[in-house]
């Protein structure tokens, strides 16, 4: 009883504080939402967007940052994190760190599997490509946007 007390305090909240409330409806997907690679440094040096949509200095330098926290606390890098209705994966691959959003309604193993197929595809294809005296083109890397659209039709054709 109490909970359905504290639910209806919940609501009467929201809709107190929020004068039009908004409920968001998320689409059935069953892949990431975004995908990120950053160089060293947190340079954003490919991108796959369709939730964040703000400036990729910010982000690459915000997850470069945060995992440099957690690597010192840790003494490893981070690999998953749940905020509220996404769910973050990490992935580090010298000289790369992949970054992955999904939903928390995609099954976990669906969305870590999808993130280790396009982590492992993006390294096997550029790892070697880098070399020492890179000076930071990422233009190398457009032409991945086609294996992740590739990726979600084989995804949809298996439905």
């Amino acid at each position: 009883m109490l909970s359905n007390a504290v639910g209806i305090i919940e609501i009467t909240f929201h809709f107190i504080y929020l004068k039009n409330p908004v409920k968001i409806v998320m689409p059935e997907v069953d892949f990431l939402l975004d995908f990120f690679v950053l160089a060293d440094g947190g340079k954003v040096i490919f991108s796959h967007c369709s939730l964040l949509q703000c400036d990729e200095t910010l982000i690459g330098a915000y997850f470069h940052a945060i995992n440099s926290i957690y690597r010192i606390c840790f003494k490893r890098d981070m690999q998953k994190v749940s905020l509220n209705e996404y769910r973050l994966h990490f992935k580090k691959l010298e000289p790369f760190f992949f970054i992955g959003i999904s939903t928390i309604h995609v099954k976990t193993k669906t969305a870590n599997e999808n993130f280790e197929i396009l982590s492992n595809l993006f390294y096997d294809r550029y790892h070697n490509k880098l070399t020492k005296n890179w000076e930071s083109d990422v233009a190398l890397f457009q032409n991945f946007n086609s294996e992740v659209d590739k990726r979600v039709k084989e995804i949809e054709l298996s439905k």
